[in-house]
Parts: C-alpha cells; sequence; structure tokens
C-alpha cells in the first residue's frame, strides 16, 4: 500500500510542506456556506411586486420550472407551458397501482414510479441554495462510502469518505483514488498523472474547451502513454455513471468536466436525495409558487410554432393536433396515432397503460401565447423538433441550424422486485463493499449502475435510514439498473428486458430469487457527450434578443453538471432578464459549483490539458 508521503511525493505535492501539513489534525476551511446543506445568500432572497413584464417558458423540466420560480419572485409574470400531465422531465415521478407488492389497503394511491433515482451532490451549491431559499428540504443518505465498484470479475473497489480535517480532506481523497483496487503500481502512478492533467482544464478558456471537445478520451489517455486496461475500466465506470457512455465515443471535456467536480473537497462528494414521491415533495410545490405569484402552468401544451416580428420572438403556438391522434402519454407527454400497437404500455416511454388519455377537444385547436420574453427550456428532442420546424422562421442561423443537430442518449431504466431483504446487504458484505444503495458496474453486457431503494440502514446519529417509507417496513427488495446500451433491446418488451438484467444482478448476487415484478421506463432525453457535441451547444442567449435557452443542452461558461447546470442556466437567463427588463433589483448571485482550494493547485501545478504533441500546436 502506498504511504500518504509516497503518494504526496509521486503527486509533486510535497513540495513547501504541504505532505506535512497534511497529517496535522487542524481544521483549515475557508469555504463558509459551501459546507452547509444550504448556502445563505442574502441578496438572492427577494419577493418583488408585479412588474408588467411577462415570460413564457417553453418546457416544464427542472430547468423551465426553476426559471419559472425565479423569474415569478422577482414580478414577471410567468407561463409555463409543459406537454406531459406534470412537470419535472427527467425528475418526474408518479404512482403506479399495478406496480409492487400487494396492498389490501383500497386507498393505497400506489407505488412510486419515476424516471430514475437521482442524487443531490454537495457541489451543487446552486440547486442547494436555490432549495433552501424556498424551504424546500432534501433527504439524507447512509454516510461512509462515495463510490463502490465492481467489474463483471467480481472484482471490486470503492472509495471511501474522507475523514481528514478541511482542507486536507482533498490529499486523503485524492490518496484514496490512487490506491483505487484492480490498478497495478504503475496505473495508479499514471491515474494520478491523469487526474492532475484533467483537473487543470480552465473552463472560461474556449481553446481549451474545443481542444478537448475534439477528443475521445480513450485517444486522450493513450497520447498521454496512460492507456491500460485497469485505467480504462476505472474512467469508464464514471462515465457510464455520468453520461451512460464509454470511454471511445465519450469526449476528453467530458471526463475533465467531471474531475473538476469531483477533485474539490469531499464534502462537495457527500450525496443527498429528493424527498419521496418528487413531483408531490418539490416539482408541484414549484407550480404552486408559480401561480401564487401571477403565473400559469399549463400541462398538455406541445410547442410547435413560433412567430418572429422585426427580429424579435412575439408569440409561440401549439398547433392544431390531427384527429387521426387519439390519446396521449400522461407522463412523456407523446402523442399516440390511431392503430399504433399500445398493449399495456406507453409505445414511448413504458409508463402503464393507465397513464394513457384521449386528447381534450380543446388541444385539438390552435393555441398562441404572446410574452416579452421567451426561455426555451426544452430536451434533446424537443429542441431538434421545435427548432427544425421553425429554422425559417428564426432566418436560418447558424446558431439554430447547430443546435438542431443537438444528439440525445437512449436510456433504460429497469425496476424489479424480490419478496425478502437481505440480498444485497450480505452480497456487498462478502464483496468487502461499503454500506451503501448505490454499486457503479463496469463490463456487464446490460447494467452500469445499481441501486437498491428498499434498502434499510442505520445512520451515523443512530436512525433507520430507507429511500422510500412505501417499502421500509415490506419484506421486499426492490433494485432499480441502468441501461447505458438501450439501442441493443429496443426492440424486446419489458419483462424480456428485465429478465436481461436480472441474470447480470445474478452475477454479483447469486441467491436473489425470480422477480415478481418489473418495469422499464424508456428514455431517449439524456445528454450526449460524444466527441464534437460541445460545439452545437447554443449559450443561455440566441442571436434573438428577447429569446434565451437554457437546461443541460446549453454550453455556458461555468464548471456545472446536470440539475447544477439546470439551476445555473435558469439563474442565468433570469438575470439577462432582469437586465433587458432595467430591473436593478432581484439579480441573482450565481455560486462556483467546484471550490479548489491549495491541495488541487499544487496536483496541477505545471500541468496543461494539452497533448505533449499539442502542446506547442
Amino acid at each position: 500500500m502506498t504511504t500518504r508521503r509516497e503518494f504526496f511525493t509521486r503527486s509533486g505535492i510535497i513540495a513547501g510542506g504541504l505532505a506535512a501539513a497534511g497529517a496535522l489534525a487542524v481544521p483549515v476551511s475557508a469555504r463558509g456556506e459551501f459546507d452547509k446543506p444550504h448556502p445563505d445568500v442574502k441578496e438572492n432572497q427577494v419577493t418583488l411586486p408585479p412588474n408588467g413584464k411577462s415570460v413564457v417558458v417553453v418546457g416544464g423540466g427542472l430547468a423551465g420550472m426553476q426559471a419559472g420560480v425565479e423569474l415569478a419572485a422577482r414580478g414577471f409574470k410567468v407561463t409555463v407551458l409543459e406537454k406531459a400531465a406534470n412537470p419535472g422531465g427527467k425528475l418526474r415521478s408518479w404512482r403506479d397501482k399495478t406496480w409492487g407488492p400487494a396492498d389490501d389497503d383500497p386507498s393505497f394511491p400506489g407505488y412510486i414510479r419515476e424516471h430514475a433515482v437521482h442524487g443531490v451532490w454537495g457541489y451543487y451549491h446552486n440547486l442547494r441554495e436555490f432549495l433552501g431559499r424556498y424551504g424546500w428540504q432534501l433527504a439524507d443518505t447512509i454516510d461512509g462510502t462515495i463510490y463502490n465498484y465492481t467489474d463483471k470479475t467480481l472484482g471490486t473497489a470503492k472509495i471511501p469518505m474522507p475523514t481528514w480535517p478541511a482542507p486536507y480532506d482533498r490529499l486523503q481523497l485524492l490518496h484514496s483514488m490512487s490506491e483505487f483496487g484492480l490498478l497495478s503500481a504503475e496505473d495508479k502512478k499514471n491515474l494520478t498523472t491523469v487526474v492532475g492533467k484533467l483537473a487543470s482544464y480552465d473552463y472560461n478558456d474556449p481553446k481549451q474547451t474545443a481542444y478537448l471537445d475534439g477528443i475521445s478520451f480513450e485517444n486522450y489517455l493513450k497520447g498521454m502513454n496512460c492507456y491500460s486496461p485497469g485505467i480504462a475500466a476505472f474512467f469508464t465506470s464514471f462515465c457510464e455513471l455520468g453520461y451512460y457512455e464509454g470511454i471511445d465515443k465519450a469526449s476528453a471535456l467530458t471526463l475533465a468536466r467531471e474531475t473538476i467536480l469531483f477533485v474539490g473537497s469531499p464534502n462537495d462528494l457527500k450525496m443527498n436525495f429528493y424527498r419521496n414521491p418528487t413531483a408531490e415533495s418539490f416539482l408541484k410545490p414549484m407550480a404552486d409558487y408559480i401561480r401564487a405569484h401571477g403565473g400559469e402552468v399549463r400541462y398538455f401544451t406541445d410547442v410547435d410554432g413560433v412567430e418572429v416580428t422585426n427580429g424579435q420572438v412575439t408569440a409561440v403556438k401549439a398547433l392544431p393536433i390531427s384527429r387521426q391522434v387519439i390519446k396521449r402519454c400522461s407522463v412523456c407527454g407523446n402523442l399516440i396515432f390511431d392503430g399504433m400497437e399500445v398493449g399495456h404500455e406507453c409505445p414511448y416511454c413504458g409508463a402503464n397503460a393507465d397513464m394513457l388519455r384521449s386528447i381534450a377537444e380543446h388541444e385539438r385547436a390552435e393555441r398562441r401565447f404572446e410574452a416579452d420574453y421567451f426561455v426555451c427550456a426544452l430536451d434533446g428532442p424537443g429542441l431538434n423538433s421545435f427548432l427544425g420546424r421553425n429554422l425559417e422562421a428564426f432566418g436560418n442561423h447558424e446558431y439554430f441550424r447547430r443546435a438542431s443537430d443537438i444528439k440525445s442518449k437512449s436510456v433504460y431504466v429497469c425496476n424489479m422486485w424480490f419478496e425478502g431483504k437481505g440480498y444485497w446487504e450480505k452480497a456487498l458484505k462478502k464483496m468487502q463493499q461499503g454500506p451503501s444503495p448505490v454499486l457503479v458496474t463496469t463490463g456487464y453486457e446490460n447494467i452500469s449502475v445499481m441501486i437498491n431503494r428498499s434498502m434499510r440502514a442505520r445512520t451515523t446519529d443512530g436512525k433507520q435510514w430507507a429511500w422510500s417509507d412505501e417499502y421500509l417496513d415490506k419484506d421486499v427488495t426492490v433494485i432499480e439498473v441502468h441501461l447505458p446500451r438501450a439501442e441493443k433491446v429496443s426492440a424486446s418488451n419489458s419483462k424480456d428486458i428485465a429478465t436481461l438484467c436480472y441474470q447480470d444482478i445474478k452475477h454479483f448476487i447469486p441467491d436473489l430469487p425470480e422477480f415478481k415484478g418489473w418495469y422499464v421506463n424508456r428514455w431517449n432525453t439524456y445528454m450526449n457527450c460524444e466527441v464534437g457535441e460541445e460545439a452545437k451547444r447554443p449559450a443561455v442567449q440566441s442571436p434573438i434578443d428577447n429569446l434565451m435557452f437554457i437546461g443541460d443542452i446549453v454550453s455556458v461558461p461555468h464548471t456545472c453538471q446536470w440539475m447544477e447546470k439546470t439551476n445555473v442556466t435558469a439563474k442565468w437567463a433570469t438575470n439577462l432578464i432582469l437586465d433587458k427588463a432595467g430591473q436593478k433589483e432581484g439579480r441573482i448571485t450565481i455560486l462556483p459549483s467546484a471550490i479548489l482550494g491549495l491541495p488541487t493547485r499544487a496536483l496541477t501545478a505545471g500541468k496543461s490539458v494539452y497533448l505533449p504533441a499539442h502542446e506547442r500546436a
């Protein structure tokens, strides 16, 4: 095992006596608000009277709803247009009486189904500030382990939560990464080199961004002479965890951005979850807030058209729905034409047929929505469709042409329930893994992430923890698995997909009984991270002054990812609209999402993101 001094020496961190300081139990931290569950930013806490200006937000996903709340709080009349029956996008949840163990209580509303489990990392400083400001609390998780990992050979590794005082906890985290199991001595040395190089990325430098966007991470490793099966497996697991992609297709930019966020303080790596169910604990309250401040949230409204007059957007339109369309899915919002094979599921997202509803007569007529400002918060497929239909209206500008070509990633999420408990915990213990409801896997045919939704555990303060109270006292095991290569099974029915996942899980939990129930969520809205995708992403401000784009599909000079990016871009657009409206009150302070201190700076000192062959060029 590498000692701390050996690690510091090998990493170049020993200079200046930093290694000796790392051994001292001296708490040194200037992070202040960033170490709180919810950073407190006084100037963001405003509720202003109506200002006479209006905003239409196209898309009621997480980004759109957050923008709607922020703008409503600052006096704008907000109208959110969403094609499904509920807000939330990839965070949405609903209840399904056809899923889960039998419940004899006729008043039981059904077990929670959701798009997939989503964690809120500690470095989501802006999202956490937003949640805390409006009083929407998160649920706790189990302390102890950041990252449990296994490959198909049942080789295992883990990264424990650091215990050294800040800021030396960062050194301990880097030390744990360098000791990651399944890596040879040479791999561990190369891992430190790669992490240091990636962490030197300056997200404010467009040349560095374009360079890293133009090369796959696999070729980046090879260009550093750091490629090996062990290193490839290590980074593939992180890439599949966040992006459902392999390093052969993912850009080097993808891992550089992820690395910056992961080499901050370990406090940034602590995770919370949204309180179950998200629709009831978080999303509906956002819609209620917008309505309480004079706004509207309109569901079953799929925006297809746009009007542009004198270089400004004057209205967006929901075009008439053909009589050939007979139903709409309440979950994904997609239209179902007469003659489609529906069976017992939505043919698009896999929701139970109970979630399909007939088209209301008022939905068949064209609906038009005017405003002073427009915020487009669509996902990838929605953006492709909207821009593709309206390129001529937008003047065929390169900004819109590029954005209309953004790709999306299909990801399926399969849930299965089994009778009895303890299978998961027993397998983790046998593999010497940390107590965690999450296990990251690599090398399996069909799964990349496994989550035990029914796990019970004791927290450090002695309280009983469970992901969801609905399974707390039931003798069942509920496992969620993510399928990163959905295209391989897209033609299969849900039970066959569940069977394939079960076979992979059995490799990890051999005594797991046959599953009693299953469902598969089929989604094609995940952000694509392939080489060259970043160059297509639009900036928040479009060439049309009163039209902005937000969400995880845009590009913003800020080191943020995933749900944190939806919040940053929502705040960014809010500030732009405040400026355009000439309103000085209510400007939002946007926080950094990664706090890189002295240990990280020492690790990256003298390093460049460019490969040796390209540094001079």
